[in-house]
């Protein structure tokens, strides 16, 4: 999950280099959600803890759980290395 104001140059940044990598993203079942965009965001940011407007990505597990978090943009190699190393059971 990608939190962030709508105008934040961090949140375009990483929504872009996500866009990029969005086969490695297919192959690992990952979905980024923009929580800028969506109804619920300030629901989102209150259960996750995020300030409304601070920028964070947060990656949830499949269990609804939170595995991790960057309080700046995370490169996707990151990212992608992380989510290898998790459990898929």
């Amino acid at each position: 999950m990608v939190f962030a104001a709508p105008a934040d140059p961090q949140r375009r940044e990483q929504l872009d280099a996500l866009a990029f990598d969005a086969v490695a993203a297919g192959r690992r079942d990952v979905i980024v959600v923009d929580v800028a965009e969506r109804l619920d965001a300030l629901a989102l940011c209150d259960h996750y803890r995020v300030p409304p407007g601070a920028f964070a990505v947060v990656l949830i597990g499949r269990t609804g759980a939170e595995l991790e978090r960057w309080e700046e943009p995370v490169a996707t190699s990151e990212l992608w290395a992380l989510v290898d190393g998790l459990d898929r059971d």
